[in-house]
């Protein structure tokens, strides 16, 4: 009787600490979602302080015009006027954690204006972001225009 006591147990334990990663994982890929849309909401508020908390210091991002752009230098291209986004909507996103890696991969629809021609553009991307410090910060991001 004592070991059928101790094998529920140990059944009723790995139940519980499954269910428990479960739900932690569910938290993280709502976290990262949440975080892929603040990123959007601080670009079009313009908002650069905001978005440079979000960039890891060593973020890089391959545009889909083909160049590719560092924090300082996509930063650069909001504050300057280059690139202004009007609206965003996210759709047909997948999300996976990896401890305290994710992946964010999906497709973009936006009202955007680059260098004076403002056009709405579906972008497919993939983002990667690292948990920092408590937060989520953007690592990498790759995106390609999806034509119409």
């Amino acid at each position: 009787m004592n070991h059928m006591k101790k094998t529920s147990m140990f059944l009723i334990l790995t139940l519980l600490l499954g269910a428990s990663w479960r739900l932690a994982m569910a938290d993280a890929e709502q976290d990262v979602s949440q975080a892929e849309d603040q990123r959007y909401e601080v670009m079009i508020r313009g908002d650069l302080a905001g978005l440079a908390s979000m960039l890891a210091d060593e973020f890089s991002y391959h545009q889909p015009t083909g160049n590719v752009a560092t924090k300082a230098s996509y930063i650069e291209q909001i504050k300057s006027g280059a690139v202004r986004i009007y609206s965003a909507r996210r759709h047909d996103v997948t999300i996976h954690v990896y401890g305290e890696v994710a992946s964010a991969m999906g497709m973009t629809h936006l009202d955007i204006e680059r260098k004076g021609d403002r056009s709405e553009i579906e972008l497919r991307y993939v983002n990667i972001w690292v948990l920092r410090d408590g937060r989520w910060q953007l690592a990498a991001r790759q995106s390609a225009f999806v034509a119409k």
